[in-house]
């Protein structure tokens, strides 16, 4: 049996980035003869600030602080809600995800100290985008000489870079036997630095798992009537008006997952100890689901569920934060699903029968990239 090494964000309390993880090992053992972990590494866990360097910091802020009262008002009042759920996501951490017995707090721990295993793959997510930093650890630049590296599914979410990002990049993805990305811009990008080899397109890890394999960890919510989910983390008002107008329209009360300070205010429900299990059964078990995230509207594809999504950011369809969901609605034959600032709405429920095949066909292509490249 095969020892394979994940590296990837898992650490964190969101549920795409928990969830993704999960699959993605779930994938690799259901691809074979494989055992697999997570490399343990938390480097964005290292810094720590003394009580002084936060009251300079605060300090230099007053002026944030005074022209987002709001904001900073409401998260004090209400702020405790969005930690209710993190509980469930340290029970997740815990008993669902196969993790390394070493945690790693910083690179040069990693690089000293590196896991050993006969295959060391980056994981989804964000892992090679250069907003969140292009850091060498999720290039394996840690992994013995001579190791197999696979990249499956990381996401890029830029059309462009600097210099520099391309002198890094460039260096550190030719050592991997096998490329992949998550959206189709990611693949054109990547194969301009790779002249002999072929850069895969491939779906999110969270795809690769069937309704049925979530099922046996969902968790249903107590809710007994029909209900509209809404899964919003950025901030715009016109996609929470758009909720209210549906709720109006379809007779169904809305249920918050509470992420954005926005929706702390007292005449919202909250589903305020949601997990990554309970998460799973309230996309599940949702009459319409209402995001504006990518792993939000990827969970409700997967569980054939009516659904909207919303751009996150201004900027349009081609900004960072919205390109990801745009990239997947396309090539699923679902941009109507989107639904951008000034558009007007009138509620129709999803064909399945016309998007189902061109799901099969990229989950064949990703599950044999997968498997061909961990052998």
């Amino acid at each position: 049996m095969k020892k394979v090494g994940i590296i990837t964000y898992h650490h964190y309390y969101n549920y795409g980035t928990v969830l993704q993880a999960y699959a993605l090992q779930k994938a690799i053992e259901l691809a074979g003869d494989y055992s697999s972990e997570i490399i343990d590494y938390r480097a964005a866990e290292e810094k720590k600030l003394t009580k002084s360097q936060l009251l300079g910091i605060r300090i230099k802020r007053i002026a944030i602080y005074l022209k987002e009262w709001r904001r900073i008002w409401r998260l004090k009042r209400y702020g405790s809600i969005l930690s209710e759920k993190n509980t469930k996501f340290d029970e997740f951490f815990n008993n669902e995800l196969k993790v390394c017995s070493d945690v790693y707090y910083s690179y040069s721990d990693l690089r000293n100290n590196a896991p050993l295993y006969d295959v060391y793959v980056t994981g989804s997510d964000q892992t090679w985008s250069p907003k969140i930093g292009l850091i060498p650890a999720m290039f394996l630049q840690f992994a013995p000489k001579g190791k197999k590296r696979v990249a499956y599914a990381p996401s890029i979410g830029v059309s462009n870079l600097t210099g520099e990002e391309k002198t890094r990049m460039d260096s550190w993805i030719q050592g991997y036997s096998s490329v992949s990305c998550r959206e189709k811009g990611g693949v054109a990008l990547l194969q301009s630095f790779l002249k002999n080899q072929k850069v895969q397109l491939v779906v999110d890890p969270t795809l690769l798992l069937t309704q049925k394999n979530w099922d046996e960890i969902a968790i249903n919510p107590k809710i007994e009537k029909p209900y509209i989910l809404c899964y919003f983390i950025g901030h715009r008002s016109y996609y929470r008006e758009y909720a209210r107008h549906l709720s109006i329209q379809q007779n169904m009360p809305l249920f918050f997952i509470p992420v954005s300070w926005v929706d702390l205010i007292n005449d919202n429900d909250f589903v305020k100890d949601a997990g990554p299990k309970e998460f799973l059964g309230l996309i599940k078990n949702a009459s319409l689901v209402l995001t504006d995230s990518f792993h939000g509207t990827i969970f409700s594809i997967n569980y054939h569920k009516d659904f909207y999504s919303f751009l996150k950011v201004e900027g349009g369809s081609k900004a960072m934060d919205n390109s990801r969901i745009t990239d997947i609605l396309t090539r699923f034959n679902l941009s109507d699903r989107l639904i951008d600032e000034g558009i007007s709405l009138a509620y129709s429920p999803v064909d399945y029968t016309l998007v189902s095949p061109l799901i099969e066909k990229e989950l064949a292509e990703s599950w044999a990239y997968l498997k061909e490249s961990l052998s």
